[in-house]
C-alpha cells in the first residue's frame, strides 16, 4: 500500500461480514488505514453477541481498525426511511466526502442518489483480487464464506466467482 491514508466510513452489515471472514478485519486493512464507524454501529455490532466493545475487539482482532465517530450528526431527509446505523453511516459518509462500505439494499440506493461511492465485503473481496492482493482461490474461499454465513445470495455469488475466473483467464 502507498502512504497514502485512505479512508473509509462502514455501516454495521459490511462488518458482521468481516465477522464471517477468516481473518476479515486484517483482510480489509489491505485497502483502508483508517474506519470510520459512528458509534451507534459499534452499539449494533457487539450488542447480542458481547457484554462490551472491548471483549468484541480482542475476539474479531479489531486492533485499532475502526475509529468510532462519537459526534452528532444531523440527518438529512433522505435517510428518515433508514434505520439509525444506516443515516448515521451514509451521513457521515456524505459529511466528510468519503466512500462507504454498505450492504443493504435501501441504504446502498440511497448513497447512490447522494453520489457516494459504495459497496459491500463481496466487492471488497473482488477488488482485492483485481489488485493481486489475494489468489483467485482465495476470492473463491472468501466469497465462499460469504455465502455460507448468509451474509451474499447465490446468485451474487456465482457472478463474482464468473469475474475472478474470467479476470484469472485474462491473465494468462
Amino acid at each position: 500500500m502507498n502512504n497514502l491514508i485512505i479512508s473509509i466510513v462502514s455501516d454495521t452489515g459490511p462488518l458482521i461480514s468481516l465477522e464471517k471472514l477468516e481473518n476479515g478485519y486484517q483482510f480489509i486493512r489491505q485497502f483502508y488505514e483508517q474506519m470510520f464507524v459512528p458509534k451507534i454501529v459499534i452499539e449494533e455490532l457487539y450488542q447480542g453477541q458481547f457484554s462490551n466493545w472491548s471483549d468484541y475487539q480482542k475476539f474479531y482482532n479489531v486492533g485499532d481498525c475502526l475509529t468510532i465517530i462519537e459526534e452528532k450528526l444531523s440527518i438529512l431527509p433522505i435517510l428518515d426511511a433508514l434505520d439509525a446505523g444506516e443515516q448515521q453511516a451514509i451521513q457521515l459518509a456524505y459529511n466528510r466526502q468519503l466512500p462507504l462500505l454498505i450492504e443493504e439494499e435501501k441504504g446502498r440506493k440511497i448513497a447512490q442518489e447522494l453520489g457516494l461511492k459504495f459497496s459491500g465485503i463481496a466487492g471488497q473481496i473482488l477488488k482485492a483480487y483485481r489488485q493481486n492482493l489475494i489468489t483467485a482461490e482465495d476470492g473463491t474461499k472468501k466469497l465462499g464464506e460469504l455465502l455460507k454465513a448468509g451474509r451474499i445470495g447465490k446468485k451474487m455469488y456465482y457472478e463474482l466467482i464468473k469475474q475472478i475466473n474470467l479476470s484469472s483467464q485474462a491473465k494468462f
